[in-house]
């Protein structure tokens, strides 16, 4: 094998691959021999077809499974033989293979991205400012309250009530822009409770102070992109911070029915349906799911610190094809939420090529981070194993509502989907570490804008 190795960048190589002669001529003539005994052909004995009459009938480049392990196997041989270790899809150009012949060397090229020397720095003892959580009773009350909501009973108001936050309103709606009638924008005895912010901007505010009977307009303002997206919803994505005027709609309303939810006493009845055996006993455990809540999301904000820490204090470059499979990722992450959520994608007013544009500096800080957490799991000796790989295959069949083994056969069928999998949960495992050992300054509840937003 002939080997010349081109520096185009400072992390992208060019691999000019020649393979020998005798070799692509022995790989050929298995080829036809294999093809020989398997073929039937009129006139011929099994295994007795000539080799030009065979020629005539499969040319040399139809052989392309034969090709595609031949050029696999020689740019990974030289890879070994080189020494770089490349990151993310290479680029193979493979169009002397138009042109292949029996007695004649094959050659190839392959473009790639490689790894940058990556030496981490000061990331052990991180110093981090921790939020202390701490749950009041009023908390607490809340969160019973919310659950007591759910064993409430309705009841009518009185008729001369006057809507406020918190009532459950029937009504009739009929929805307009510009004195045209809205797509969708109207429904028949459709339940609102007022403060859930459900409907459009404003629109829930704005049936507050009628009352029951009484026919009025409400003014509500229209998502972006409202007037060519069917379902009025749109994924935010960031976007431009130039002001755009809001697109108001106006909706003819009548109040049919007003009603509130009358709260139960906390009794044993609904404490033993909550898995509790007492009326303490679920206080305490309220509090405790409260308190858990907030430490994880804590954790979760210091983590994101520390990782843009550790990126900031380091620097190195982010390969181009890793920062593009990255995006890729992402893209396909939000396609997935959208999808999760019902909606269908076109008419989810989400843009892709937008998000990619705004999105790849975010995209170039993850492959960075990705990059020293990896060199982290190295110094540290933190791996990936078949179970960390079964439990994420876990995760992510409890979250699409998909038999595990269908996740796992679809994600193992694609390298490039398991080597970014394997990536991210390296990541986490490197996070875990550094969270693990950081210096925390604890601050109070009201240092918290200090400490950076939760």
């Amino acid at each position: 094998m002939e080997l010349v190795v081109e520096e185009l960048e400072s992390l992208k190589r060019k691999l000019d691959i020649t393979i020998p002669e005798n070799i692509v001529t022995e790989r050929i003539d298995n080829a036809y021999k294999e093809l020989n005994r398997q073929m039937t052909m009129p006139g011929f004995r099994p295994g007795k077809i000539p080799r030009k009459v065979m020629e005539k009938q499969v040319p040399i480049q139809s052989f392309t499974n034969m090709f595609q392990e031949l050029l696999q196997e020689y740019y990974e041989k030289a890879l070994r033989e080189s020494g770089i270790v490349p990151v993310g899809a290479p680029e193979i150009d493979n169009s002397d293979f138009q042109d292949i012949k029996k007695n004649s060397p094959l050659k190839f090229s392959v473009t790639l991205d490689i790894k940058p020397e990556v030496k981490v720095k000061a990331y052990k003892g991180v110093k981090v400012k921790k939020v202390e959580a701490s749950v009041t009773e009023q908390e607490v009350e809340v969160a019973i309250n919310s659950i007591l909501d759910q064993y409430g009973n309705f009841e009518h108001h009185e008729d001369d009530h006057k809507a406020e936050k918190g009532d459950f309103l029937t009504i009739d709606f009929e929805g307009f822009y510009d004195g045209q009638p809205l797509e969708n924008g109207s429904a028949e005895n459709h339940v609102v409770r007022i403060g859930e912010k459900k409907m459009l901007k404003g629109f829930e505010e704005e049936l507050i102070g009628h009352t029951l009977g009484e026919e009025f307009e409400v003014k509500a303002i229209l998502p972006a992109n409202w007037a060519n997206k069917i379902s009025r919803v749109r994924i935010p994505v960031p976007g431009s911070k130039e002001a755009i005027p809001d697109d108001i709609a106006v909706f003819n309303v009548k109040i049919k029915e007003m009603r509130k939810r009358i709260m139960p006493e906390l009794t044993d009845d609904i404490v033993e349906k909550e898995g509790y055996d007492s009326v303490e006993n679920m206080k305490r455990g309220v509090k405790t799911k409260l308190q858990s809540i907030y430490e994880q999301k804590e954790e979760v904000r210091i983590k994101e610190e520390i990782f843009d820490k550790i990126v900031k204090e380091n620097s190195i470059e982010a390969p181009e094809s890793m920062v593009k499979s990255e995006l890729k990722f992402m893209i396909e992450g939000m396609k997935f939420q959208i999808e999760q959520s019902g909606m269908k994608l076109e008419e989810s007013g989400f843009d892709e090529d937008r998000a990619k544009d705004e999105w790849q500096g975010k995209a170039e800080n993850n492959c960075k981070g990705y990059l020293l957490l990896e060199n982290i799991g190295t110094l540290e000796d933190i791996h990936v194993s078949q179970f960390d790989l079964e439990e994420e295959f876990k995760a992510l069949a409890e979250q699409s509502k998909q038999k595990i083994e269908d996740v796992k056969n679809k994600m193992m069928s694609n390298p490039e989907v398991i080597k970014h999998t394997s990536s991210k949960i390296l990541g986490r495992k490197a996070m875990d570490f550094l969270y693990a050992n950081c210096e925390f300054e604890y601050v109070d509840k009201l240092d918290e804008k200090e400490a950076g937003k939760k």
